[in-house]
């Protein structure tokens, strides 16, 4: 009985420490998806305003 007892705590324990990896690992995944729409939005963004100095770049050499 004291066996089973053991064993039972023993997974528990296993079990906790899963759960905080698990949410370890769910916090970084935000932070690294938070970060690659960042990067895309600041990519569009650029794009846009490389748009826009060509645009008045060709309105200079007139």
């Amino acid at each position: 009985m004291n066996e089973l007892v053991e064993n039972n705590v023993e997974y528990y324990e296993f079990l906790s420490v899963i759960h905080e990896i698990s949410n370890k690992s769910q916090s970084i995944q935000k932070d690294l998806i938070k970060k690659v729409y960042q990067n895309y939005d600041l990519r569009l963004y650029r794009i846009k305003l490389e748009k826009e100095i060509a645009e008045l770049d060709k309105l200079i050499i007139k």
